[in-house]
């Protein structure tokens, strides 16, 4: 394992793409690498090393080539160490507390894979998903393939309050966004490199938000091909970070998203259109004056 110490450099809160460069996400995949999984992380504890080895003993198992980059958003508990030993894990340490959507833009930052992924570190996702959900999107052509856990064949073992919030809130982004998807935010998706390099130039959020903002961009650039697929959400390992707060937080930061959408902040800049006249061209037009 390899341990990178990255100080995101000073920028605006309302532009962290420019955070990170990640201008590598344009270049061509690594021959070696089929599918990088980011794993953003922050005071998991005793949660994650047992995430991330039952991670890399499932790519292994199913014969894809792969990394892990896990990434500690400035987490206190030396968690990080736990990840000392373990083949094809390299730990990037931001060392500042900025939100899983900042940790996610700095893995994202150094993927070398053709596909990139990311799962949630708490220990209630099975990294088994990441095998299923690559298979689904490579066979399937997809642009990518996200967790669903209101799908039919979903099993949650959350706690009533969790679902509560989760089904509000999922009807308040259907409300406002229309994005025909029912789940934005269970956190393990696979996505296509080339979609996430056109996306994320455009993605703002730092936070829990940052799910849901990159399906509020795809669609405002006319990226389709999303495909939700079943999830088996245990009971954590880990303690919830999803407190009152972050909820208020995650609330507020989707009517951001949505006034950005509004203003069209989302949408693909419109290259310029070159006329080119040639000189035979315009030796008609004089000519045409001429008769005229």
């Amino acid at each position: 394992m390899t341990n990178t110490m990255l100080a995101p450099a000073p920028a605006a809160p309302s532009a962290p793409a420019k955070l990170y460069d990640a201008t590598r996400l344009w270049s061509p995949a690594d021959a070696g690498v089929e599918l990088s999984v980011v794993v953003p992380f922050y005071n998991p504890g005793a949660a994650l090393r047992p995430t991330v080895e039952r991670l890399v003993r499932c790519l292994t198992d199913a014969a894809i080539a792969f990394e892990v980059i896990a990434v500690s958003d400035g987490s206190t508990d030396g968690s990080e160490r736990s990840l000392d030993g373990i083949a094809g894990v390299r730990v990037v340490d931001s060392r500042i507390n900025q939100g899983k959507g900042a940790a996610l833009h700095l893995g994202f930052a150094a993927a070398r894979g053709s596909w990139v992924g990311f799962v949630d570190a708490d220990g209630d996702i099975d990294p088994e998903h990441l095998v299923e959900y690559l298979l689904l999107a490579r066979d399937g052509g997809h642009a990518g393939v996200y967790a669903d856990k209101r799908h039919a064949a979903s099993v949650s073992a959350s706690s009533p309050f969790r679902k509560l919030v989760s089904t509000f809130y999922s009807t308040l982004v259907t409300l406002l966004f229309l994005l025909g998807m029912r789940d934005t935010q269970t956190g393990c998706k696979v996505l296509r490199r080339d979609v996430l390099a056109d996306l994320l130039p455009r993605l703002r959020e730092r936070r829990f938000a940052f799910d849901l903002e990159f399906f509020v961009a795809a669609k405002a650039a006319g990226i389709r091909g999303f495909v939700g697929a079943p999830v088996r959400l245990s009971e954590r390992v880990a303690g919830s970070t999803v407190t009152s707060k972050a909820i208020l937080r995650t609330i507020r930061d989707t009517f951001v998203i949505y006034g950005r959408n509004l203003t069209g902040q989302y949408r693909p800049a419109v290259a310029p259109v070159t006329v080119i006249v040639r000189p035979q061209a315009l030796s008609s037009l004089r000519s045409f004056g001429e008769a005229a």
